[in-house]
């Protein structure tokens, strides 16, 4: 063993001078640096601080888990690993220490605050005006505080305004966004300056002469519907100084030509369109000429010159036509060549003037006729007059051009129009840049009548159908021969020229055509025994529609569907039609509806809509004014089936200025009584209504002491003309006297701020007044009243409030706490310091209540 150890002694002596060395060969910190040196953090909120070793040789290495941290005031915040957890409100100093090396950071925590409440909105504000926001801010503890000196204001747009500790003032106009951060929360507020609906100059246009000067007056209209003279406020501007400008909507001319004045004000332009002329103005004694082809007319220019004084320059000014082949012009005489339209200018210096000359250009064109009916071969003439401006007259039915759409039907030379063949064409005419059209029918009458619509024959039987055509003139043809016949089933019936003759058993549709006209005759063939209907009685609701079929019985035994061949009547057209066997409701009411064939007729009975019974939901309506209420309608037919009419009845008020009344919906307008009458299926059912009968309101509270924040349901009763009691907190309309200190809506009183108000409730024309006193203190007390104290010693005062509903609250903190000397002793929150010897008096505020310590520092 002896002999193991000294081996082992030399190997321990080189391990043990190894770790020597290394000792001595470690590193030196130089400095230790952490990555923030305060903190501000809310109650409950957590922070990470990390340190960094910095060595002589210039290495760095992050030292977070290694740094010994310790934190002065723990119940403030504290510390584990770099995190910082705060704790509560109050100051902490945190130590961080590595290798002889120590750093610290001051932290600041404060109560959390839940949310920031302002007293505004929105503001609306003129340039230069100013207004106050008050900022709240309410904690996660319950406490509030006002923050308005204390938050950080911003501006999104610094031209429009500033902002100071929650006062806006305005500087230019226009819309932008108000901040409001206070620790971890932020609120907006919307401003609006100077913004207006529109502006409006007293003149669009401004004509001038050099250095002369006109002032337009400028009319703000602001969204409420206000005016604003802002001539003088308003940014004038001109795209042409050089021309004209403006000051004060004063606009001066300073050089020839034209120039367009903006008038800014708010967010709204408005343009003026300024003339300045250095010299003259020219003015021509006519502006439109009218004359006949040949014709002559001379023209005045007069020039009107700065100083007033006007002259005729008629001869030196510089005249022209742009179309001298229509009209030309010398020293002012217009000599009219030929028909059409031509501008004449005149110019005189920098100045000129344009005269419009028309030569033979009517107003308007007139036919002697719209429409000329004419039979084959056959011709007519039509008249053509002119109506000038002047009133005059003129034939131009040889002057003018004359054209037709479709000339295989019609000519036309010089008006006169012959027919070709039969149809339809227009004949147009063309005269002085005018045009009028009329229409031409050939061999077209209006209607073609057979002698006979319906006919009855047995297989074999023959008979002749007469065809008269109708003209537009009144006058008739025999078109028998002429037109063209078809039959719709040749089995049945066949024709020629008219004759019809009987086939087979059966009905048949026999048509005559001629020119695009044509006639219908039914045709029975066979005889007739029997005609039933699908149904006999329909009950239908308004809009439906049900197709009835007929059936013919013959006498050989055969049996056809004849609804198509049927001819249908509806004795009440208004309250059901029919066609073709289709029945369609239209009314309420009831109807017969026919169907013949031959000599049979067979009769279904339509009822539209009506009722057996008809019942009003409720039957009685008290309203209280501007209220609505719905009433149900039901309808039970003979069958007694019921259905809601609602929608579909007529209503009807006895006094359209008492109450209204629209699909059963009745809204009161006035005081007083009135009926209500619904219509449906021949029957009729009244509703009265009552606005405004209420005898009594009776809240379930009189007076109301409140704290901020808290809320109050009222309960309001009201007692009507019939003695009938009813809930009306939600149908009551509810006013607050200070919506700064409490807020109502459907009988729900919220609480706001400390002071004293009421609640107005109307109904039915009757008010109730409920006295409501928020933060209504009884008396305010202290723990103490006297106070001995040692300089530099620190004691604490709590305030207990004692509301007029009996209840206790400890309001040390949010109470109001002020010293009468605060050299001697200061107060904060109940805590008094005593600062130097004396006497003070220490007072706490709370609600409408204080009360006072005596201190007195030794």
């Amino acid at each position: 063993m002896s002999r193991v150890i000294l081996l082992l002694l030399p190997l321990l002596w080189v391990i043990g001078g190894f770790d020597v060395r290394n000792a001595t060969a470690a590193e030196t910190i130089k400095n230790l640096v952490l990555n923030k040196n305060e903190l501000s953090m809310d109650a409950g909120s957590t922070a990470t601080l990390t340190t960094t070793a910095v060595y002589d040789s210039g290495r760095t290495e992050d030292v977070t888990i290694k740094t010994d941290w310790n934190s002065g005031t723990p119940d403030v915040a504290t510390i584990y690993a770099g995190v910082v957890t705060a704790k509560k409100e109050g100051k902490a100093i945190i130590t961080a220490t590595y290798m002889s090396k120590t750093v610290i950071v001051n932290v600041t925590v404060t109560k959390r605050v839940k949310s920031l409440i302002k007293d505004k909105q929105k503001i609306d504000l003129r340039k230069g005006e100013s207004e106050q926001i008050n900022l709240k801010a309410y904690y996660d503890d319950g406490t509030s505080e006002d923050v308005t000196m204390k938050a950080e204001w911003m501006i999104d747009n610094g031209s429009l305004a500033t902002v100071f500790n929650g006062k806006v003032t305005a500087l230019g106009s226009g819309s932008g966004i108000i901040t409001a951060k206070y620790n971890n929360q932020t609120t907006t507020i919307p401003l609006a300056v100077e913004i207006v609906k529109r502006v409006d100059a007293q003149k669009s246009r401004v004509s001038l002469l050099l250095n002369q000067s006109e002032t337009v007056q400028l009319t703000a209209t602001y969204p409420d519907g206000t005016t604003r003279d802002v001539t003088e406020i308003a940014e004038w501007s001109s795209d042409n100084p050089s021309i004209a400008d403006a000051l004060k909507g004063k606009i001066t001319g300073f050089g020839p030509g034209q120039a367009n004045i903006t008038a800014t004000y708010g967010n709204k332009t408005a343009k003026i369109k300024v003339d300045v002329d250095n010299a003259i103005k020219l003015d021509v004694n006519k502006q439109n000429v009218l004359l006949k082809k040949n014709a002559t007319e001379q023209l005045k220019l007069t020039a009107t010159y700065p100083n007033g004084n006007t002259e005729d320059i008629t001869d030196r000014a510089e005249w022209s036509s742009d179309n001298e082949s229509i009209v030309y012009v010398i020293k002012g005489k217009i000599s009219a060549n030929k028909s059409g339209e031509a501008t004449i200018k005149a110019k005189y210096g920098e100045r000129s003037v344009s005269v419009i000359v028309e030569v033979d250009v009517p107003r308007r064109l007139e036919l002697n006729k719209d429409t000329v009916t004419l039979n084959s071969n056959k011709s007519e003439q039509l008249m053509l007059q002119a109506i000038y401006g002047d009133g005059s007259t003129e034939d131009v039915t040889g002057q003018a051009k004359w054209t037709v759409d479709k000339e295989t039907i019609a000519s036309v030379i010089n008006g006169k129009v012959s027919a070709v063949k039969a149809g339809e064409a227009t004949v147009t005419a063309q005269y002085g840049g005018k045009s009028i059209s009329a229409k031409v029918l050939v061999d077209i009458p209006n209607i073609l009548v057979p002698n006979k619509k319906k006919i009855s024959m047995q297989i074999g039987e023959s008979e002749q159908i007469n065809l008269k055509a109708v003209y537009p003139d009144g006058k008739e043809e025999d078109i028998t021969q002429k037109a063209e016949w078809i039959s719709s089933s040749d089995q049945v019936v066949e024709v020629r020229r008219g004759m019809i003759i009987g086939v087979a058993t059966g009905t048949a549709t026999v048509t005559a055509k001629y020119g695009n006209r044509s006639a219908t005759i039914h045709v029975s063939v066979g005889i007739l025994k029997d005609l039933t209907a699908s149904e006999t009685n329909l009950a239908l609701k308004k809009g439906d529609t049900r197709k009835v079929t007929v059936t013919s019985t013959f006498t050989d035994g055969r049996s056809k569907d004849s609804t198509p061949d049927a001819v249908w009547n509806s004795s009440s057209p208004q309250v059901a039609t029919v066609n073709e066997g289709t029945i369609k409701a239209l009314a309420s009411g009831e109807t017969k509806i026919s169907a013949t064939v031959d000599n049979k007729t067979v009769t279904i009975t339509v009822q539209v809509d009506m009722a057996s019974v008809l019942k009003a939901s409720p039957s009685f309506i008290t309203l209280d004014l501007r209220e609505t209420r719905t009433v149900a309608l039901t309808s039970v037919d003979e069958n007694g089936k019921t259905s809601d009419v609602t929608n579909t009845a007529e209503w009807t008020s006895s006094n359209t200025a008492i109450a209204q009344v629209e699909k059963g919906s009745i809204t009161s307008l006035a005081y007083g009584k009135a009926t209500i009458t619904a219509k449906y299926g021949g029957k009729t059912v009244s509703i009265p209504v009552e606005i405004g009968s209420i005898l009594d309101l009776i809240p379930n509270k009189r007076y109301i002491p409140m704290k901020t924040g808290g809320e109050f349901k009222v309960r309001l009763m009201a007692t009507t003309a019939e003695g009938i009691t009813k809930d009306v907190s939600t149908q009551a309309q509810w006013k607050s006297g200070n919506y700064k200190l409490v807020e109502v809506e459907g009988g729900l009183i919220k609480a706001v701020s400390s002071g004293s108000t009421s609640v107005t409730a109307t109904f039915g024309g009757k008010s109730v007044s409920i006295p409501i006193d928020v933060d209504n203190i009884k008396y305010l007390k202290t723990d103490l009243v006297t106070v001995k104290m040692k300089t530099g010693e620190t004691t604490r005062i709590k305030a207990l409030a004692t509301f007029f509903d009996g209840t206790e609250e400890d309001v040390t903190v949010s109470g109001l706490w002020s010293s009468s000397n605060i050299r001697i002793a200061d107060v904060k929150d109940g805590f008094i310091k005593a600062v130097e010897k004396g006497k003070a008096t220490i007072t706490v505020a709370y609600g409408n209540k204080r009360t006072v310590v005596a201190v007195n520092v030794n």
